[in-house]
């Protein structure tokens, strides 16, 4: 017998990009898994779309094995809590959690193909598959990374989307909040979805770190599972190559150091050497691009950060203890590679950077395994 599934999608402001928004909702909305429950969450949108999404909805037929729930918020809490929200109030009967974003379009089978892996072991919390470009010819994500220095990313990011199909499943530091499948007792086990102090940023990972201390395992399936606009839903100037880099607002930019920051504070293992091991690429950071907004969202990460330990790790003992896995890194080496790239490529130096890390430790990653 199929086990139900929730499917949490939240919109934001779409403006020039509805377009894609209703693509990828319509794609969204012709999964093919049955039971399937899909909860929409207009997080505070004030550009019409709301409507746009209630005439979509008038054409989908809902019978007892497809039920769709419109939640309305009166402003935009942010990823995580709309999430928050949105799993609240999940159908109870709801075995499985999935995660899409409103800017990201589903293979129709994609569901159940991670389903069936997912339902391998009860040890596998969560599950992802390749998630593309959205002109489909290179990686986004294959799961996620994490270093001892708290940089974040997307194993196999920017290679070719043809080694998909010679790519194995691997465990994963945590999967892509972009498409991911989690089994709900899981992540209950766990702590519950995310933590509502993100803005934006930093849920994802923070979760699979709760996740993977608490004994359970994340993997990656190779499987195209979506293509990915990545930028669309929070209005960002997706360039048409991977390898230019999109525009980032400056709330964008300092929730993206905030977040990660917190995060790293929360649960570096010891997080201040891990904190000092980060600083002088911040200090990077801030010099290639230079923006005060990258020292102030380290200066709030580490307040944040140091809040959260003392409301959640006082009585959670089985938090404390690095179990996912993390990559070991050569912090001045990378503060040189972004400096050369700098003096080389200019405003484009922080997308290469990042390019040439993700695929360096994707390589290493996927070789392990």
């Amino acid at each position: 017998m199929k086990q139900k599934i929730t499917v949490i999608v939240v919109n934001y402001n779409p403006c020039k990009k509805w377009p894609i928004i209703e693509t990828c909702l319509t794609g969204i909305l012709s999964l093919r898994y049955r039971p399937l429950e899909i909860i929409i969450v207009d997080n505070g949108s004030t550009d019409g779309s709301l409507e746009k999404i209630k005439q979509i909805l008038t054409k989908i037929k809902q019978d007892q094995d497809f039920r769709i729930k419109l939640i309305k918020l009166s402003k935009n809490y942010g990823f995580a809590a709309a999430n928050l929200i949105a799993y609240k109030f999940r159908d109870q009967d709801s075995k499985y959690i999935a995660l899409i974003n409103n800017d990201a379009y589903p293979e129709p089978e994609s569901l159940g193909k991670l389903i069936r892996f997912l339902e391998k072991s009860e040890r596998i919390a969560c599950v992802q598959g390749a998630n593309l470009s959205w002109d489909g010819r290179h990686i986004l994500t294959y799961g996620g990374f994490l270093t001892d220095h708290g940089l974040s990313g997307g194993i196999a990011a920017f290679m070719e989307s043809t080694t998909v199909s010679s790519m194995k499943p691997i465990a994963v530091a945590f999967v892509d909040g972009a498409y991911s499948v989690c089994r709900v007792d899981a992540i209950e086990k766990a702590g519950g979805l995310f933590l509502p102090y993100f803005f934006m940023w930093g849920d994802d990972y923070e979760l699979g770190i709760r996740v993977w201390r608490r004994g359970f395992i994340m993997v990656a399936v190779p499987i195209v599972a979506s293509k990915h606009y990545s930028g669309a839903s929070t209005n960002r100037d997706e360039s048409s190559s991977v390898f230019e880099p999109p525009r980032m607002t400056r709330i964008y930019e300092y929730w993206y150091w905030t977040s990660n920051i917190a995060v790293l504070t929360l649960y570096g293992h010891p997080y201040i050497l891990q904190l000092l091991k980060r600083l002088p690429t911040v200090v990077a950071f801030a010099m290639v691009k230079k923006s005060r907004i990258v020292l102030r969202g380290f200066i709030d990460g580490v307040k944040l950060g140091m809040e959260l330990r003392k409301r959640l790790l006082k009585n959670e003992k089985w938090i404390r203890l690095p179990k996912e896995p993390i990559f070991r890194t050569n912090v001045l080496h990378e503060v040189a590679l972004l400096l050369r790239l700098y003096l080389r490529f200019g405003y484009r130096a922080s997308r290469l950077y990042y390019i040439l890390i993700a695929r360096s430790i994707g390589r290493k990653y996927l070789k392990q395994n």
